[in-house]
């Protein structure tokens, strides 16, 4: 779910989809069951939300719920960024070759059961049905 929240002048937080005032754990938590957050400063109309989330993340630092280990925050720091960066880069060439290691072959076993053969044989005529039918169209409206 999206939420878009206003930051107003004396500080305080206003969730727009319930009408309600929150706090940084409530957005905290919004986040972290996997809602969009968007903060804007409701004067300015500047969106704050890359400000607020580095503001969560150092109100859990200080209450010592500390999830970033020292080094982290460190490169964090001396990198500008690119840290991050890295770690999604390499998060990401993890997860590539799970999925080429373990659901492509799946993926490959299911294609092969006779009735999903089928249904993809019918998909792929019906595409290309559409296909010649907004090719027709592109060449009536020349």
């Amino acid at each position: 779910m999206k939420r878009t929240i206003k930051r107003y002048h004396n500080r305080k937080l206003y969730d727009t989809s319930s009408s309600t005032y929150v706090t940084l754990e409530d957005i905290a938590e919004l986040v972290k069951r996997g809602d969009e957050v968007q903060v804007f400063d409701n004067s300015t109309k500047e969106d704050i939300t890359g400000q607020t989330l580095a503001q969560i993340i150092f109100e859990e630092e200080k209450r010592k719920r500390s999830f970033l280990p020292l080094d982290t925050l460190r490169n964090l720091i001396q990198s500008g960024g690119a840290a991050i960066k890295e770690l999604v880069a390499t998060e990401l060439t993890h997860v590539k070759s799970f999925v080429e290691e373990k659901v492509k072959p799946t993926l490959e076993n299911v294609q092969s059961i006779p009735a999903v053969q089928h249904e993809l044989k019918a998909i792929k005529e019906r595409m290309a049905a559409i296909e010649k039918e907004m090719n027709g169209k592109k060449k009536k409206s020349r």
